[in-house]
């Protein structure tokens, strides 16, 4: 399966993990395939599906924080902090 075909199954509501095992594969991107409680609304799986359709780097890292930060909560009850890299623009 490719990655849009998993996509399009994830919009559609059918949430697949790409690959032989959970180790080695690729989640949807908001873990609903592991996670069925953190399936994303259509609307955002939608946005999600374009971005990446369109190559919009910036918008799909910012989902997927949001999506892992959503999720964590959900898969476990320790606290969790996500730490990142700050980039810089120049104007």
């Amino acid at each position: 399966m490719t990655r849009t075909e998993q996509l399009d199954k994830w919009v559609e509501g059918e949430s697949i993990h790409r690959g032989t095992t959970r180790e080695e594969g690729e989640c949807c991107p908001d873990f609903s395939c592991c996670c069925p409680e953190c399936l994303a609304p259509k609307k955002e799986r939608e946005l999600f599906r374009e971005a990446y359709l369109k190559e919009n780097n910036d918008l799909q890292e910012q989902m997927l924080m949001m999506f892992l930060g959503s999720a964590i909560p959900k898969m476990t009850d320790k606290k969790v902090y996500i730490a990142g890299d700050a980039e810089t623009h120049e104007a």
